[in-house]
Parts: C-alpha cells; structure tokens; sequence
C-alpha cells in the first residue's frame, strides 16, 4: 500500500471520528495518519540525505595485483535509516576476493549491500579487487534505496559516481634463441654525458665529483636536501618500436579474444624487456585506445614512456581502425636510424611483406613475431627474421615467453 492512500485512510478515519464524537475512532485514524506520513517521509525526502563514495588505494595495477577499496555511504541527517541497500554497477571483469560476488540483473552486473544507519553516521565498507582482466573498467553508477520503519515504500536515488581502475596487460620474461634484444646492434656502448642528448631527460641522481655544474637541478638539490645531477639518454642509444597488428585473421568477424590478449602480453614483454636493457622504446597499433585514433607512440626512454605505453596497451579495443600498412608506414617514419622495428602480428599478408620489405630497403632493421598458427609456407626472406612463439598454453597460463626463429 502507498503512504498517500495510507495518509487519506487516516484523514478520513479521524474525520469519521470527529463527526462521530469518538475519541476512540479518532486515535486510530492519528495513527494511521502518523505512519502513512513517516513512510511518505523516508521515501521522498531521506535518499536526498545520504551520499556514497567509492575510493581505491590505486587508480592503475599490473596484471594479478589485489587492489583494495572503500565504499564510503553517510547520512546526512538526523533520522535513523533501518534498512539501506546500495547496487553499484560492477564490471564483470573484475572479481572480489573474500566477499560475496556481483549478481546479474538483465543485462548489468550489480554488486549488492544492505546496511542500517544511525543520524549522521558514517559507515566505510572495505573490499578487495582482483586484476586477472587487461582494460579500462568503471565502478558505478550507484543506486541507493530507503525503506521507511514500516516496509510500506521504498525511497531511491541514483548517485552518478564513476571510479575508474586501469589494469596493465601481463608481463613476462622473454627468452629470444636468437638476438633480438640483446645487444641488436652490437656491443652496447657504454654511457658518455659527452654523447648523451640534452632533449631526451631521464631522471635524477645523486651528485659525482666528475658531474659538471651545468648538469645540476638546484629545484631538485632543495627539495632533496643533497646535489642532484640530471641524467639523459645517450644520442646513440638503441631504439624497439613494437607494432602490434589487432585484427587476429584477415577476416573482421572472426577475431579471437584470447590471440588478442596473447599478442598484448607478447608487446608489454617486448616494451618491458626493453626497459630493463636501457633501450629507447616505442609502441604503434593499429587500433584505437579510447575515443582516439590508432595509437601511435614515438620512442622515449624511463619510467614514463614506460607507463604512456602500457597504458595504451591497456586501452586498446578489439577492433581495427586502420590497416596494419599504414601503421608500419608511421612507425618507419618516426624512427631513428639506430631503431628495430618489431612486428607483433596473428598473420603475414602479402601487403604485410610488401610493407616490411620497403622498410628494409629503405635501411630499417625489422623482425615479426607470429602469435598465431605457423603458416605452411612463410613467403618472408631471410633479411626479415620471423619468430613464433614455443609455448601452446593459453596467454594467461603462460610462466614465460620463448621467441623461436622459424623462416632462419
């Protein structure tokens, strides 16, 4: 029954009682308006009155990191609230360790709590994130509901909150039979501020005797407490640009999800290993990252260009938005002359080859790396080295990655 036909029951009760001359029919009528008011009370005006936040300790995590949260709901005002339930849009990727898991209702999934709040009480529920999903994900919207004392009504309010979490695709050790990254140009020439490049800024470091006084950042000396000294890259350090070509077959209605992440897994291992050796690094895909373009990374070196890519990495859609031609045509463009350029690929098309062998000419160093089936015939020569990878399992039961020559 509704408050408003509660309300009018009772009015019209007290009324027959007033005509009456009943003090006894007009007790019950009061009573009745009593309830009917306080139902339509909590249902119109108390979910106004109660704000929800939901806070992650982190806003990125690496692939199988445990991220902890809060879910923070207040009442705002004086009356106590016996029964508030609180549905928080959740995404399937993303699973709860030691709490009870999202339900589905059509088509959302909804990760569902109930709870009793006194006046101006703060309750801060603690839950645990389980990243076993590469992407881009929103907790919220949330939707709150009120029931009054009597069970009659149920208040709700839609609380337009959107917390975001970004899961960096899996990273693993990569065993290479022949040299791709280990040294690709030769020896690895040993670091000189005489040959490093004043544009390319890596990072800070404590001061040497034999540091010059040009190199020091006084900001960073303040706030350090001790002399820092800036560091750059070398202008003749080595250069990866990974390209990743989305599509996993040659038709668009026929992409596999699982060769998809397997070729991400395969690029944040390359864009890693990178990392750890010192070299510059680039990444390119064929696919869009968001609401932008195809992605397109020049080289860089440190922490951040570590970061640009992975997240880009992570954003990256199941679908193409431009040929994977066009891409290495960008990526041959933007690279220096001390570059490789690493082709992450499902499948070689002849308009592929063509694109890798005009590199070549043109003095680019390439390799392919196929994540997908060997074909029967590799119409690849030899001056493109063409890997598979050694490992069948599926890319989240991987340990390792070992890069097998196969057309050398």
């Amino acid at each position: 029954m509704s408050p408003d036909l509660i309300i009018k029951a009772g009015l019209i009760v007290v009324l027959l009682g007033i005509a009456a001359g009943s003090f006894l029919i007009v007790i019950p009528g009061g009573a009745l308006f009593f309830v009917g008011f306080v139902s339509w009370f909590y249902g119109k005006y108390l979910p106004q009155a109660v704000t929800g936040t939901i806070e992650l300790a982190r806003k990125r995590a690496f692939y199988g990191e445990t991220i902890s949260g809060i879910l923070s709901l207040v009442n705002d005002q004086p009356f106590p609230l016996p029964l508030l339930a609180c549905d928080i849009e959740w995404p399937e990727e993303l699973k709860l360790a030691d709490a009870p898991q999202p339900v589905r209702l059509g088509p959302k999934q909804l990760f569902r709590s109930a709870h009793s709040l006194r006046g101006f009480e703060r309750l801060n529920k603690y839950f645990s994130l389980q990243c076993f999903s590469r992407g881009e994900f929103i907790l919220g919207p949330m939707e709150m509901k009120v029931a009054d004392p009597f069970g009659f009504t149920e208040g709700r309010r839609k609380v337009n909150i959107k917390t975001k979490i970004l899961v960096y695709p899996r990273m693993l050790p990569i065993n290479v039979q022949q040299p791709l990254l280990h040294h690709p140009f030769g020896g690895k020439a040993q670091p000189s501020w005489l040959y490093e490049d004043p544009a390319s800024f890596r990072g800070m470091r404590d001061y040497l005797p034999s540091d010059p006084f040009s190199r020091i950042n006084w900001k960073a000396t303040a706030k350090a407490g001790k002399l820092q000294t800036k560091i750059f890259d070398a202008s003749f350090a080595a250069e990866i640009t990974v390209v990743f070509n989305v599509p996993t077959s040659r038709f668009i209605w026929e992409l596999d999800p699982k060769l998809l992440e397997r070729g991400l897994v395969v690029c944040a291992s390359l864009v890693r290993r990178s990392y750890d050796a010192g070299y510059r690094f680039g990444f390119y895909a064929n696919g869009p990252a968001g609401a932008g373009r195809y992605v397109a990374i020049r080289a860089g070196a440190g922490e951040a260009q570590l970061k640009l890519c992975l997240e880009a990495m992570s954003r990256i859609l199941p679908y193409q938005f431009g040929k994977c031609e066009q891409v290495l045509a960008l990526a041959g463009k933007n690279a220096g002359d001390n570059s490789r350029i690493i082709l992450v690929t499902a499948y070689l098309t002849p308009e592929i080859v063509c694109s890798l062998e005009d590199l070549c000419r043109r003095g680019s160093k390439i390799a392919a790396v196929l994540i997908g089936q060997q074909p029967a015939e590799l119409a690849v020569g030899k001056d493109i080295p063409v890997y598979a990878i050694a490992e069948k399992e599926e890319w989240d039961e991987l340990e390792q990655i070992t890069l097998v020559p196969i057309n050398c």
